[in-house]
């Protein structure tokens, strides 16, 4: 049984990774519009729209995909028959969720990417307030545009310290590049860690594909 589990949100430090690469390692477990260009273990969305979007496609009939139930899904046979729901709901963000999951399967090592929290900070000068947003699909269908300011990460940032407190026995590894934002308060936990990319690279023999 693989206890190594890969955890992806949506940040782009984890451009490049494909999860086709990753899973020889481990079961991997992946965030809303991943499944329209690849193909985790476990597919987690948490947002309605991206529900909605996924039950006009025929991706959970044969994927697993989780997420919490809402009665407008009745009207969308794609999702009242194939996604299932989590029971109860934690009213957490996909990426935590995820997380979460994987330690309730078991996995004792896991692999955080694209956590990255904080969006990008614009160039001096830029009249716009905030962070940029930070997403690999932003620009696209159900995300907002690059200009859009980032959303604010204190919830997902408390979900994940929740279950880094909850799960003292899994081993967390928050794959990161130079830009990336280190929340500190992450670092007071002795089951967590940050891993330079190209350390994380050479331990999978894994390239970054364009």
């Amino acid at each position: 049984m693989l206890t190594t589990a890969f955890v992806l949100g949506n940040g782009e430090s984890r451009r490049g990774i494909k999860i086709a690469d990753l899973k020889p390692h481990g079961t991997v477990w992946a965030c809303n519009a991943v499944y329209r260009t690849e193909e985790p273990d476990v597919l987690v969305c948490v947002d309605p729209k991206m529900i909605l979007e996924i039950a006009e496609t025929e991706y959970a009939k044969t994927h697993e995909v989780w997420s919490n139930y809402n009665h407008q899904y009745e009207k969308k046979e794609n999702a009242k028959k194939y996604i299932k729901w989590f029971k109860p709901g934690l009213g957490w963000s996909s990426g935590p969720t995820a997380l979460k999951m994987a330690c309730d399967r078991g996995m004792i090592e896991i692999y955080i990417l694209g956590f990255d929290y904080q969006g990008h900070l614009r160039e001096p000068g830029n009249k716009n307030r905030g962070a940029a947003f930070n997403n690999v699909f932003k620009d696209t269908v159900n995300y907002k545009k690059s200009r859009d300011e980032a959303t604010y990460y204190g919830n997902w940032l408390n979900q994940t310290k929740r279950i880094l407190q909850d799960y003292p026995n899994v081993q967390f590894n928050r794959v990161i590049n130079k830009e990336s934002f280190n929340p500190n308060e992450l670092d007071h936990y002795k089951n967590f860690k940050n891993v330079e990319i190209s350390e994380f690279l050479s331990k999978f023999q894994l390239s970054i594909q364009t």
